[in-house]
């Protein structure tokens, strides 16, 4: 079998993939077109380099004030919660307090009990002490008997 790939004798060998590398030619400039070339290109590259610079610190300065920003936008809000927090502490005490203090008031059974006891005592039948001392005058003046009116003699029970 004859290898289609092998260079034929006098032919220079190809440069393939896996071939010989091909010789590199010697460039037709002189040496100071070289240094002129590889400094504009030095100036080109520094040129560059200034202004990724220059983009970096603009970038560096912008997220310092937007993490100045956010750092002042979480304090407001964290006071804000403290003071909803502190609100809804207040809300449950008070809460608290008013259930407690409904617990103390009278049942429906317990009102109920006093008006029983009101309506056996029917107090609109009760009488004050001027009216006794005027319903004690009136029957001793209708017996025919003065009597001095004294309020020290009447008990202080009644």
């Amino acid at each position: 079998m004859v290898d289609i790939t092998a260079p034929k004798p006098g032919e220079r060998p190809k440069a393939g993939m896996f071939g010989a590398k091909p010789p590199i030619p010697e460039p037709a400039m002189g040496r100071g077109e070289d240094i002129t070339k590889l400094s504009a290109r030095l100036k080109i590259s520094e040129e560059r380099y200034g202004e990724l610079r220059k983009k970096l610190m603009l970038i560096e300065q912008n997220m310092l004030s937007h993490h100045k920003k956010a750092m002042n936008e979480i304090k407001v809000l964290h006071s804000e919660i403290t003071d909803v927090n502190s609100k809804i502490n207040e809300i449950q005490d008070r809460i608290l307090l008013i259930v407690k203090e409904l617990r103390l008031t009278a049942k429906r059974e317990d009102i109920d009990v006093m008006k029983k006891y009101v309506e056996l005592w029917n107090p609109l039948r009760f009488v004050t002490r001027e009216q006794i001392e005027n319903i004690v005058q009136e029957i001793m003046s209708s017996q025919n008997a003065p009597v001095k009116k004294k309020s020290s003699d009447i008990p202080k029970g009644l």
